[in-house]
């Protein structure tokens, strides 16, 4: 009993220790103790010491009380990237495809019902797309989602559908299950999505979907960037990601 006692107070204490990295993660332009305190329901003293491991170990940094990620978890991130096979594979991709559309383009692929960002080359526009490898998005107002969404067995779809709980982020959110329904439908004939400004205002998404070798939904990958440079050249741009996502497909051994 009292081995069992000690493992379950370990598991608990590394999934205090992640959900502060996940939280430092999210925050962006970083995110002070007390902060943290707050939103991971972590007591204060248990966060102060775990964010002393983290930052000894350089995991995280602090500048000025705020706690960002740190060069070992960039370093690690590397590595993951260059251990992930669909990550390695897609990387070169990701450049060509930012470079000739001048947005950010990202990878990501499904994680139950949430969209994983897998990696991302930035563009070189003045707005650029404020996103992180490793972060969650919803499947239902991204790009890459509902790319995936579109293009993903019926039945597997319908039961995600089923389950979606919507929150509308910004004025053109869909969030209701027949109008997604109708959306997905027009995905599917078009071969690419288009988050219109859905998931936050002034922020386009132009998105097509990833086949592996067994022609099985494994992936979408999307430019991101300013609705001002990017809704005037939505078919140009909207041929680029396919072809893109098409030539990854093949380099993945798809045959169409």
């Amino acid at each position: 009993m009292e081995q069992n006692k000690k493992a379950k107070d370990g598991e608990k204490s590394f999934c205090k220790l992640f959900n502060l990295i996940r939280y430092i993660a999210k925050s962006g332009d970083g995110i002070s103790g007390k902060q943290l305190v707050v939103e991971s329901g972590i007591p204060a003293s248990t966060t102060f010491r775990m964010l002393k491991f983290l930052v000894d170990g350089g995991y995280i940094a602090v500048h000025n009380g705020l706690y960002t990620l740190g060069i070992e978890m960039a370093r690690l991130g590397d590595i993951a990237r260059d251990q992930n096979p669909l990550a390695k594979t897609a990387r070169p991709f990701l450049e060509q495809l930012s470079e000739q559309s001048l947005e950010t383009a990202h990878l990501a692929r499904r994680e139950r019902n949430q969209v994983l960002y897998v990696d991302k080359v930035d563009g070189v526009r003045p707005i650029r797309m404020v996103s992180m490898v490793g972060t969650y998005s919803p499947l239902y107002c991204t790009g890459v989602g509902k790319a995936m969404l579109a293009f993903m067995p019926s039945r597997e779809r319908e039961a995600l559908l089923e389950e979606m709980k919507f929150e509308r982020l910004t004025p053109t959110t869909i969030t209701d299950t027949e109008t997604l329904r109708s959306e997905l439908v027009k995905i599917a004939q078009q071969g690419y999505a288009v988050d219109n400004c859905e998931q936050k205002p002034g922020l386009y998404c132009i998105a097509a979907p990833v086949f592996d070798n067994e022609g099985k939904l494994i992936a979408g990958i999307s430019i991101s960037g300013a609705e001002f440079y990017m809704r005037t050249d939505t078919q140009k741009l909207a041929s680029l990601v396919m072809q893109t996502a098409n030539a990854l497909s093949q380099a993945l051994g798809h045959r169409v």
